[in-house]
């Protein structure tokens, strides 16, 4: 008998109102938002994925327990399905016939179907882009982790349906988004590239499928953390659009208006200007190289947070001023600032200009008007927490 539990769709959680003081444009109501997913109950017929019922034995099945214990019978595992394409995709997490294809093995997924729409890897392995990988999972637990210099990622339409929070993942290797290359120096592979993702609680770089979008060109369609080509990310284009396209990455720099100020664009070769051929800072559609921090949605620090950086097009947006719910004033260079307050709005106490406008890196933990900062330019980006469908 298979053991079956369908996701259910989340219910969508209230937006937070971002800080007074945040130096970010003003957002449409449906603007995209990193706010938190609340995932919906399970009713009787339905369960979490190791949800046990009223007398305490297992229902449904959990992928992340040791082969064996999955609460599948013998010869069979825990996987996710994938039952449904249209009118929108659905899975499920179900128990299987288990497959014969080790860990980093060529595998295949069958049709669509409630009978068939699994792969033929191994139990604990799941087939991304045609290679069986880990299963992992984001709770801590020994039974969720990934080995050395692997991260556990997010996978849309994988153990997880809609914009609910995947309830398990798969390892991939880890990288560094700016020089392309993994931990122990090999490049990602063949049609592959390092992407950053960033979360609720952390930032991740690991390797992926690579996107074709090219730099400033608009993104159709849903957008993943590889929608772009490699060492590009998604990004809003201006302030008064919804229109999501792909800027570079960029090696950032302290710069403020007596630091660093030949560094605006990012250190070269890792430069917007030299690595991307985008326009100067000082040039009206120029790009300046702003820190990663800006869009982490969470106040400590991830290891690339004051490491990698992300072209900015600063000319293209405005900011209020006074804090009136207006876009009232042009967003200023990095070298026009200071980390005194001159810069209006003036906080009180006051804050640095320059690490409000995100020029600076961020100390270990951001409050205050920091926080504020790092947590509306989150909510304005676009959520990049995912990669794009295996």
């Amino acid at each position: 008998m298979i053991h079956a539990v369908l996701l259910l769709a989340a219910c969508g959680g209230a937006e937070e109102t971002p800080p007074a003081d945040a130096p970010v444009d003003t957002a449409a109501p449906d603007a995209p938002t990193d706010a938190p997913v609340d995932v919906a109950e399970p009713d009787a017929d339905t369960a979490s994925i190791d949800g046990p019922t009223a007398d305490g034995s297992p229902i449904g099945c959990n992928p992340l327990s040791p082969v064996g214990e999955q609460g599948c019978i013998t010869g069979q595992k825990c996987t996710w399905v994938r039952v449904q394409d249209a009118p929108e995709v659905l899975g499920r997490l179900a128990c299987v016939p288990d497959g014969s294809v080790a860990l980093d093995g060529a595998c295949v997924r069958g049709p669509t179907g409630e009978t068939t729409g699994y792969d033929d890897c191994a139990a604990g392995g799941i087939c991304i882009g045609g290679t069986c990988h880990d299963i992992c999972g984001f709770d801590g637990s020994a039974n969720a982790a990934c080995g050395a210099d692997f991260h556990c990622t997010r996978y849309a339409q994988l153990f997880a349906n809609n914009e609910d929070d995947p309830v398990a993942g798969a390892c991939t290797p880890r990288c560094d988004p700016i020089t392309q290359l993994r931990a122990n120096g090999a490049t990602c592979g063949a049609s592959r590239g390092c992407y950053i993702l960033s979360s609720q609680t952390d930032t991740i770089a690991t390797c992926a499928a690579a996107g074709t979008t090219m730099v400033r060109a608009e993104i159709v369609g849903a957008v993943h953390a590889n929608s772009c080509v490699p060492g590009a990310q998604a990004r809003r284009r201006d302030s008064t659009t919804l229109v999501m396209e792909c800027g570079g990455l960029c090696r950032p720099a302290d710069v403020t208006s007596t630091t660093n100020m030949a560094s605006e664009g990012g250190v070269a070769p890792d430069s917007c200007q030299t690595r991307w051929s985008r326009p100067a800072p000082g040039d009206p559609d120029g790009e300046s190289c702003r820190y990663w921090w800006a869009r982490e949605p969470f106040d400590q620090l991830s290891p690339y947070s004051n490491t990698v950086g992300w072209c900015f097009r600063h000319g293209a947006f405005q900011y209020d001023s006074d804090l009136n719910g207006t876009l009232d004033r042009a967003f200023p260079r990095c070298t026009s600032l200071t980390t005194g307050d001159v810069e209006p709005p003036i906080g009180t106490p006051p804050h640095n200009d320059a690490r409000y406008f995100w020029c600076v890196a961020a100390p270990s933990m951001l409050t205050g008007s920091g926080a504020g900062t790092r947590a509306g330019r989150a909510r304005l980006e676009p959520r990049l927490d995912r990669l794009a469908p295996p």
